[in-house]
């Protein structure tokens, strides 16, 4: 069981996954991690020698990876959900929660990062806020039809926005799933152990 945050682009998913994978005493994965370490090179020039069909393919593989390897929680890229294996597998693999952020605070983001290490291509020529709203259009009702639950971002510090998510696992009674597998996993573990020594 995995739980999966979805969102655009600097919604925080990376730095909430970390807080809540920490939370919950579970590994962390990031999807665009996984892909530059496949690709052996950084995103932006992954997309630039091959578009961004190629960074697609290699996110489906990157999701696909993740199957069979137990309890975490997975960061996404923002346009993760485009693909509709995509969408199936991380149905599959666990809940899917949504991190609402409003288009002004993603473009901030969006800004302080590109003078920081300009780590996100643009997908089109238009401005980073045109650009923004007119993405978020197309892939906000994405996000909505295949999030378990929405987590809002507006107004809120990372230490929040992680604190109420996990409240809504505790209340929807996903922690104790996780809990009862991370027990059922220390004592095949403790079996195993006795069985080989």
């Amino acid at each position: 069981m995995k739980v999966f945050l979805i969102g655009y682009r600097a919604a925080g998913k990376t730095t909430v996954g970390r807080l809540l994978s920490r939370k919950l005493k579970i590994p962390f994965a990031d999807t665009d991690q996984l892909i530059e370490a496949a690709a052996r090179m950084p995103i932006k020039e992954l997309v630039a020698r091959g578009g961004w069909d190629a960074f697609r393919e290699k996110e489906t593989e990157a999701i696909a990876s993740l199957r069979g390897t137990g309890l975490g929680v997975v960061a996404t890229g923002g346009g993760a959900v485009l693909s509709e294996d995509n969408r199936i597998m991380l149905k599959e693999m666990g809940s899917v929660i949504y991190l609402k952020t409003p288009p002004d605070l993603i473009v901030e983001r969006l800004k302080r990062d590109a003078r920081e290490s300009g780590v996100r291509p643009q997908f089109t020529a238009e401005t980073l806020e045109a650009e923004t709203i007119s993405v978020l259009a197309q892939r906000v009702p994405v996000y909505e039809s295949v999030a378990d639950f929405t987590g809002d971002t507006s107004d809120k510090g990372i230490v929040q926005v992680n604190d109420d998510i996990y409240q809504l696992l505790l209340e929807t009674g996903i922690v104790a799933d996780i809990d009862k597998t991370k027990k059922q996993l220390r004592r095949k573990k403790i079996g195993g152990g006795e069985n080989g020594g």
